[in-house]
């Protein structure tokens, strides 16, 4: 019988507390996103919140790759996950007494701790099995965790008119009870030759970790405003809360079908291929000016997303390795986070131009991450 990533206890315990906290993560960002964007009532402070996962990375990043490497993944994740419920019990205070502008702070004060916990998390669910396994083991984790998404997702427009900013309580319950099953996991040992200049000095030296970095980081830099600013979008598309609902549900659904279908997938260049081909087709329709375009466009930029993870996960791996990969993550998140930041804040001056000034930019930047791509071919090459 083929061996499968289940067959590793402490891989399973981790997908299955994934599952768990993955369902009630849309109810907590969502309703954070939303009432946020409702009672704000001014775009540039809006954007502080909608870039504050953006802005996180970028501040932490390289310290979440030291402590990633230096010190055990499995407690690294669990202490940054026990402190969460603390911020979303604030959260839902705040917003349930009108205190939106203290609750920026804390939605940057979780955003931080919440970063630390997903870059030590995105090295450990690649090295928890062997490297052929990857493919299946990530294939495997978004089974449980995207129908678990989507579930919440679907459910948060009805919970959010019962219970408005106290949905947050259900979250942090959530995340309180499955603290257990992530306890004592070992993931690695930690490398004390680790310094926060690890990462950076892994992309000076390594050109497939360089080139997967350079075009990630244009890519997500030019998909950045369909992802943060998606509330806004569908209220310029003419939208309420239940396409919102439906956005967020197809861009779960082509997470998970996306990472089948690049589980029967060898080729790097392929996968390259089917990410900058969707990339290039979900921009025009947003011209169309319907809600119903945005469904496509969601569904389109996790699918492609899936099959560029499993490339730059390869690349990443083979130019720093697995004891070193939450600080070249490090360097990663900080780079792509720039590129993101950088576009969610021209919105605001973008947007008085209209919506082709958005579809053009994001066409010009995903060129430019074929460009990048056809100069660092070894990223290509790369199979298992």
């Amino acid at each position: 019988m083929m061996p499968s990533p289940l067959d590793y206890p402490d891989f399973k315990r981790f997908i299955i507390n994934n599952a768990i906290t993955s369902g009630v993560f849309p109810l907590s960002e969502m309703t954070v996103m939303w009432l946020f964007y409702l009672n704000l009532h001014n775009l540039l402070l809006y954007s502080l919140v909608a870039s504050s996962r953006v802005i996180a990375r970028i501040a932490v990043s390289p310290l979440a790759g030291y402590l990633g490497d230096r010190y055990d993944r499995g407690r690294v994740i669990f202490l940054t996950k026990a402190i969460s419920p603390g911020f979303l019990v604030a959260l839902a205070l705040l917003m349930g007494f009108h205190a939106y502008l203290l609750g920026i702070l804390v939605v940057y004060a979780r955003a931080f701790n919440s970063e630390i916990t997903t870059q030590t998390g995105s090295a450990s669910i690649v090295t928890m099995v062997p490297r052929e396994m990857m493919s299946r083991a990530i294939f495997i984790n978004r089974s449980f965790k995207e129908p678990s998404t989507l579930a919440g997702t679907l459910a948060w427009p009805f919970l959010l008119n019962v219970l408005g900013p106290y949905v947050l309580l259900i979250s942090a319950t959530a995340l309180a009870v499955s603290l257990p099953l992530i306890r004592n996991l070992k993931i690695n040992q930690g490398k004390k030759d680790v310094n926060l200049l690890t990462g950076f000095r892994l992309f000076f030296s390594r050109s497939e970790a360089r080139g997967a970095i350079l075009g990630l980081a244009i890519d997500q830099g030019a998909i950045s405003f369909l992802v943060n600013y998606t509330p806004l979008l569908v209220s310029l598309e003419g939208g309420t809360e239940i396409f919102y609902s439906l956005a967020q549900a197809a861009f779960y659904l082509g997470i998970l079908s996306g990472s089948y279908v690049v589980t029967k997938l060898k080729s790097s260049a392929v996968m390259d291929i089917i990410n900058l081909v969707l990339k290039v087709s979900l921009f025009p329709p947003l011209l169309l000016h319907t809600p119903w375009v945005l469904l496509y466009s969601m569904f389109a930029l996790t699918f492609a997303d899936a099959n560029l993870e499993i490339m730059w996960f390869r690349a990443l791996r083979k130019g720093a390795g697995d004891d070193y990969l939450t600080s070249i993550l490090g360097v990663d998140e900080l780079m792509t986070n720039v590129a993101r930041v950088g576009v969610l804040e021209a919105i605001p001056f973008l947007l008085p131009v209209g919506l082709f000034a958005l579809v053009g930019l994001g066409l010009i930047l995903i060129g430019g991450e074929g460009l990048v791509h056809l100069l660092h071919r070894e990223i290509l090459e790369i199979e298992n």
